[in-house]
């Protein structure tokens, strides 16, 4: 029988190790915390964008609703006080018909003095008149340089004929100093036209004549509609330009206007001019965040007010030589384009629709690569004029600073994700390095290597504990290897005596047996006469088989003793393998 010693391969993985995904625990850690950070991270920052853009879309809608206000409120200011102005003139300008020349120079003394300073107080009137049912008329205007002229349209006659021969020299070309020389005394029996000034007592006195001026204001739309409603009237916007002093300005303007009546009778309708311009000046120093604008429009997609009062007017599609209104589609402003063509495609309107507004109405549209944030809101539609405000504000005015903040986190997030990976592979490297070590430990232990090694470094506890007892259990296996080498060298020195102590008996007892065996066949050989030779022969016979019973004993023994020799050899070579 033989005993051999068997052990696996210290570098060798079982069975289950060699399937499965595996990766190292140092690559693991930094990048696990990497994911959980940067999930997190990112999570909050998509959180807080969508509740800030949430936010700031009702933001925008209540700014927007706030500016729409003030810009409405602002604009029926300047309505209103003409309405009230025009409504206080009906009342009392009460002129009748074929005064005296005194009565005639106070009415025109008092019409000045209320004109004058209704133009005063409202620097955005422009023009304060009054015209009457035999066609003659009362301005007040103001200038560009601020100064204030009184004219005044004197109807000598109002007859069919004189309504003729006003139309025909109206048609009279006046281009030369005689063409206009020729118009003047032809109009001069029907009406004369004079300006005045006010000296610094307050008295009017004529400055200039107007020979070839021709105006009716019977026939004129601000005339023609509060007459025929005998109620305040407003006329659309409208544009014209004037030359004072050699200079040609554009203005843009709308009349409101109301009929003078005493009982019955229609004396005339007076009326007032304002100026569209103080609306656009209005909206250019509105502050709407930071690059905010409102406008205005009517019905037909005119600009009755912009921010830049120079796009307001336009050249008219019928003649070049008409100023007229612009339209929003032709303004330089790419934003305030698209906001009108995008809320038209809301709305449903085709090109030919007029532009009405039943409702507030908030869009978002791109111009240009920005988005933006829209508000249209109807008002002074009780006034028949169906104007809108028009308010755009870039989503910028609005996200730049979250935009801001969103990329501040985001880049805090980064830095956080890059301290991350540092902060992993530090505590990854003093996980896995103590982990190691302890790995290494197992193999040498496994390999027989008990040999002492340097002491584990770390800051856990729980390694320096671990990396204590592997050192305890290796000095605990020394001495253990140590008491079984001379244990078995005590055993391989005494399996070595009993073997030969067996191997000499066994030699004894052969020898007794050869030298029994000799003397029986001498005392076999003695005659039958001789005493006790039977006793004697049987006696042998009996030691004999006594020796060959100790020598079949013997056999066993000795082959025990090999097999422990054996052992004991193979014992010693395991031992010599451990490395002390």
């Amino acid at each position: 029988m033989s005993y051999a010693v068997e052990s696996a391969a210290p570098g060798a993985n079982p069975p289950s190790a060699a399937t499965g995904y595996r990766v190292r625990l140092r690559n693991f850690l930094p990048l696990i915390f990497c994911v959980l950070i940067a999930a997190v991270s990112f999570l909050i920052i998509f959180i807080t964008h969508r509740s800030a853009t949430s936010s700031i879309e009702v933001l925008a809608g209540e700014v927007m609703t706030r500016v729409s206000q003030r810009v409405v409120e602002r604009t029926s200011a300047y309505l209103d006080s003409a309405a009230h102005a025009v409504r206080m003139n009906a009342t009392s300008w009460l002129r009748g018909v074929g005064m005296a020349e005194e009565e005639e120079q106070k009415f025109l003394s008092f019409f000045n003095r209320t004109s004058r300073a209704q133009l005063q107080m409202f620097p955005y009137f422009g023009l304060v008149y009054y015209g009457d049912e035999q066609g003659n008329h009362w301005l007040n205007k103001r200038e560009n340089d601020g100064t204030i002229h009184v004219r005044l349209i004197n109807r000598k006659e109002d007859s069919e004929a004189s309504r003729q021969a006003l139309e025909q020299w109206g048609r009279h070309a006046k281009g030369t100093e005689a063409e206009r020389q020729a118009v003047a005394e032809g109009l001069a029996p029907y009406l004369e036209t004079w300006w005045y000034e006010q000296d610094k007592e307050g008295r009017l006195q004529r400055s200039e004549q107007d020979p070839i001026k021709i105006y009716d204001p019977r026939g004129r739309p601000w005339y023609v509609g509060a007459k025929s409603q005998n109620k305040l009237f407003w006329t659309d916007v409208y544009a014209w330009e004037e030359k004072y002093q050699g200079v040609v300005s554009r203005q843009a303007g709308i009349t409101v206007s109301a009929p003078v009546v005493q009982g019955d009778q229609l004396l005339g309708v007076c009326g007032i001019d304002i100026s569209l311009q103080a609306v656009s000046h209005f909206l250019r120093d509105l502050e709407i965040m930071k690059n905010g604008r409102a406008f205005i429009l009517n019905a037909k997609g005119e600009t009755v007010g912009l921010p830049n009062y120079g796009e307001v007017l336009g050249k008219s599609t019928t003649s070049e030589d008409v100023v007229a209104l612009n339209h929003i589609q032709k303004i330089s402003d790419a934003a305030m384009v698209s906001s009108f063509a995008a809320v038209r495609r809301v709305l449903g309107l085709s090109e030919q629709q007029p532009f009405l507004l039943p409702k507030e109405q908030v869009i978002a549209f791109t111009a240009g690569d920005k988005a933006y944030y829209g508000f249209y809101k109807p008002f002074a539609t009780e006034l028949g004029l169906n104007w809108t405000v028009g308010v755009i504000i870039p989503e910028d005015d609005f996200l730049g600073t979250v935009k801001q903040e969103m990329q501040r986190s985001l880049w805090i997030a980064l830095a956080s994700i890059g301290l991350m990976i540092i902060a992993g592979v530090v505590i990854a490297r003093l996980i896995t390095n103590p982990l190691t070590h302890l790995g290494k430990e197992v193999e040498r232990i496994m390999q027989l290597d008990l040999a002492p090694t340097p002491s584990l470094i770390t800051h856990f506890v729980e390694f320096g504990m671990i990396s204590r007892a592997f050192t305890r259990m290796k000095l605990a296996l020394a001495d253990v290897v140590n008491t079984i080498s001379v244990h078995t060298k005590t055993l391989d020195w005494s399996a070595e005596e009993f073997g030969n102590t067996a191997m000499t008996l066994e030699d004894a007892a052969q020898t007794m047996l050869v030298d029994l065996q000799a003397i029986r066949q001498q005392v076999q050989q003695l005659p039958p006469e001789v005493a006790n030779r039977e006793e004697i022969v049987q006696a042998m016979q009996q030691l004999e088989s006594g020796l060959q019973e100790m020598q079949k004993l013997s056999h066993p023994m000795i082959e025990r003793v090999e097999e422990m020799n054996n052992i004991v050899h193979a014992l010693r070579q395991t031992l010599q393998m451990v490395r002390i």
